[in-house]
Order: C-alpha cells, then structure tokens, then sequence
C-alpha cells in the first residue's frame, strides 16, 4: 500500500520511511503528555520533520505534546504519530512511535537542525557588565552619584552588590569655564528592559573639578 500511494502520488514519503535518511539516531531523555500524564520516554531518532520514541506505557493518541532534551536544550514540541508499533524487549514489549513534527519554535528547530547535522550549537555571547576606563577615571563619589541619577530616572537597572553598571562611558577633556571653575563633560550610555524589550539612553553630565556633577539633560 506505502509504494502503490507513493506511485500514484496520493502522499509524499515520511521521514522514517526508505530507511530513515536524514535523521539522527542516538538515545535522548524526552517527556510526552499523554491522558493528562507525563509519561517518560526514550527518544531513539532525530530528523528535520520529527522524530522516533519508544514507551513502555502505550500511547493512544493520535497527536502528542512532548518535551525533548537535545543537547541540554529543553524543546516544546507537538507531534502527529504517523506510525506505532509494538517491539520486543529482553523482558517486556516495548511500543515506538514514529512522529511528525506539529508545532515548534523557530529557534527550536534550528537547533534540531543542527543536532541532525552535527554542528556545534553557536557561542553564547557574553554581555557581563563592563566599566570604560573613562568611567573608573572619575572619583568613587562621582561614579556613585551618576548611577543613582540613571536609576532615579528609569535609565538604569539598579546594579547588584559588588556588580558595575551596565554602562558605556565617553568623557571630553577637561576645559576651564572661567572664574576657577574646571569641568570635563560625560556621556552615558545605558539600557533598560522594559515589558520585554530593551531601551537604550544616551545622559549628559558635567563633572567639575570640584566632584560636584550636573545632570545637563
């Protein structure tokens, strides 16, 4: 029946049919919701369109919620079993499911992608707080009091104890503005995240030789 529809063109060949080319075999730790239950099952197959697991418990639906761990990488997929079958085990029968892939997030599936080829998941990017130099040239004081205007303003997420600021710094050279007075402008750049998205800031200041600091916006 499998060669008489795929001559006569009434469906397009599953993934795990032909021998499975294309897909990753190799075991993998996955949950499927089944009868409201978590049910703890071994995946034993990767492709781009879906996936192979086997169970002890038997699986009557005809589409699965499941959790699957590639990679330490937890993926919330829905599945449609394409096909079931019962498989001896040593000591008890055991059922395999072969699946299609449903619903799943797109950075999900890049990473199911890359499991099937065998290429290395991307370098996490570090985004550590960093203090120019420019900004550790000021006086502690100075430092202090321009991170607590930034917060006061919704500009800056308060710092954790012994955390620098999540700041970029740009500072001028010191000028003479007469009458004894000398100052240096700074700039701040700095971001929030807000209801999920990031918003960044640019804040002027003028710091004078005296420690005092002016907000100039």
């Amino acid at each position: 029946m499998q060669l008489f529809d795929q001559l006569f063109g009434k469906r397009d060949t599953l993934w795990f049919e032909n021998g499975a080319a294309g897909s990753r075999p190799g075991k993998f730790a996955a949950l499927a919701l089944s009868g409201g239950k978590s049910i703890s099952v071994m995946g034993m197959a990767v492709a781009r369109e879906g996936l192979a697991f086997v169970s002890t418990v038997q699986i009557a639906e005809p589409e699965l919620q499941l959790t699957v761990a590639l990679r330490q990488r937890k993926i919330e997929t829905r599945v449609r079993v394409d096909r079931s079958e019962p498989m001896k085990a040593p000591d008890k029968v055991v059922h395999r499911y072969f699946c299609s892939f449903m619903a799943i997030a797109a950075d999900d599936w890049d990473a199911v992608v890359r499991y099937v080829e065998n290429k290395p998941e991307p370098k996490v990017i570090d985004f550590a707080p960093t203090v120019d130099d420019d900004f550790r040239s000021l006086a502690i004081s100075v430092q202090n009091e321009i991170v607590k205007y930034l917060v006061r303003q919704g500009r800056l997420q308060p710092p954790g104890p012994g955390q620098a600021p999540l700041i970029r710094v740009e500072t001028s050279k010191p000028r003479d503005l007469g009458q004894g007075r000398v100052a240096r402008d700074v700039l701040i750049h700095s971001r929030v995240t807000k209801h999920q998205e990031t918003v960044s800031f640019d804040s002027r200041f003028r710091v004078f030789s005296t420690n005092q600091v002016q907000a100039l916006d």
